[in-house]
């Protein structure tokens, strides 16, 4: 794709469950423009002090100069390392976190640590592109996450997106509620971020819920 043009919606919220949203979103409007393009989804650890700080931590790295992806998910890490070390109050806190950048003819960077996902429906077939890194048998616990360790093992890749090509960024607290063929489904009937976790609130769900959804078109 020589000229590609995006069309992005983002959503973020507590949910009935939770006492606050420890999940950030970046970027936090919808919108449309052209590449490239970041987006983000971030979940603070359930359970540990601010969580909610760790994501926001962990999604404002998405303004960076740096155009490594990889790069910029260290960056988050180590500030979130920084901040604890500065302030004990916070020590143990920790955020999931799955982005993307979209850059010339459509080529996608994904970095991804903790079990925030990303999905692409193409083809008509929806591909879950990153693994979830929970210790086997627990859901729950995460086997890596941004802020515990200086040394973080990233898991990165490149998908090639075409025209018509859908991005789902979410957080466990939507993909928990639905099937992946439902998600398929609403894919492409093209749900918005915003009608797709108001259809996860009705479940009320137990955990926060957010969803940033990207589609590509070619001018």
């Amino acid at each position: 794709m020589n000229k590609i043009r995006l069309v992005w919606s983002v959503r973020t919220e507590c949910g009935p469950n939770r006492k606050k949203n420890e999940d950030t979103v970046f970027p936090d409007k919808s919108g449309s423009g052209n590449i490239p393009f970041r987006a983000a989804v971030c979940d603070g650890i359930g359970g540990h002090v601010n969580g909610d700080l760790a994501s926001s931590i962990a999604a404002s790295e998405m303004k960076s100069k740096s155009e490594n992806l990889v790069d910029i998910i260290t960056a988050a890490n180590l500030e979130i390392i920084n901040y604890q070390e500065k302030n004990n109050e916070s020590s143990g806190m920790g955020t999931t976190m799955t982005a993307i950048q979209i850059g010339p003819n459509g080529l996608m960077e994904i970095g991804h640590v903790g079990d925030t996902r990303c999905y692409v429906l193409s083809d008509r077939k929806l591909i879950q592109l990153t693994q979830d890194h929970n210790v086997p048998g627990f859901q729950n616990i995460l086997e890596k996450a941004l802020g515990s360790n200086e040394k973080l093992e990233i898991e990165h890749q490149d998908f090639q997106l075409k025209n018509g090509d859908v991005v789902l960024l979410c957080s466990d607290g939507l993909y928990n509620e639905f099937s992946d063929e439902y998600l398929k489904k609403k894919l492409q009937e093209g749900i918005s971020a915003d009608t797709l976790v108001g259809e996860v609130l009705i479940q009320k769900p137990k955990d926060n819920v957010s969803a940033v959804i990207i589609n590509i078109f070619e001018k």
